[in-house]
């Protein structure tokens, strides 16, 4: 006999075969907090899977898109930009503010764009980028600024040939995920361990290894709870 979260799952599984991601990823995550709250330990980790390949294809769309590196127009303007894109990579910079990427990325996530978005606690000019949390725990890393020539424009990765804006991208996010899990102390074995991961999650919630450590922790807690 199926549950209520089996039919959830199924509905995402078919969302993710139709390569709708963005319905499968908000499906997906609904599943994980239902199944967190019924201490469904082994549907937990049956959610991740299609979460992270959807999460995947949302980073994979958002990397072959134009990438901003850097802001240095008025906010308004900015937002303007990234709204009339379809799909792209920013890294918002002073004068932009942490609120102002919350704010943008809820419009991404709302109307199903696949927009990555970080936030660098700097102005453009610096020779070293504080890449920095807006969700989840208070975090940052230092990476050498991107090139001059990609700074404050739109850039089409696929007319550059590698390295490009989307590799430097990348790289910021991937770190900021390593960092964060890096972070996390409490035992693999425990629930405050699943928790602190979820929390690193949301710093940056494309990670695959934090994908990975969560399925882990969730199949120990099942393990030890039987």
């Amino acid at each position: 006999m199926t549950t209520p979260l089996d039919d959830l799952m199924e509905i995402a599984s078919q969302a993710l075969a139709d390569m709708d991601y963005a319905r499968c990823e908000s499906l997906c995550v609904e599943a994980l907090g239902q199944a967190s709250e019924q201490n469904d330990w082994v549907i937990y980790q049956r959610v991740l899977l299609p979460l992270q390949e959807a999460r995947r294809q949302r980073r994979q769309a958002a990397l072959d898109g134009p990438v901003l590196l850097g802001t240095i127009n008025p906010q308004s303007k900015i937002e303007s930009q990234i709204k009339g894109r379809d799909q792209g990579c920013v890294v918002l910079t002073w004068p932009s503010t942490p609120s102002d990427l919350l704010s943008l990325s809820g419009w991404v996530r709302e109307n199903k764009r696949p927009i990555e978005l970080l936030f660098a606690d700097n102005t453009p000019e610096t020779a070293t980028w504080k890449i920095t949390s807006t969700s989840g725990p208070v975090l940052s890393i230092d990476l050498p600024a991107p090139k001059q020539d990609w700074i404050g424009r739109w850039v089409d990765p696929s007319s550059l040939t590698p390295p490009t804006p989307a590799h430097w991208f990348m790289q910021a996010s991937e770190a900021l995920g390593d960092a964060a899990l890096a972070a996390i102390e409490p035992a693999p074995d425990s629930l405050d361990y699943l928790r602190a991961l979820e929390a690193a999650l949301s710093c940056v919630d494309d990670h695959e290894i934090l994908h990975q450590r969560l399925a882990s922790a969730a199949k120990a807690i099942h393990k030890v709870t039987q």
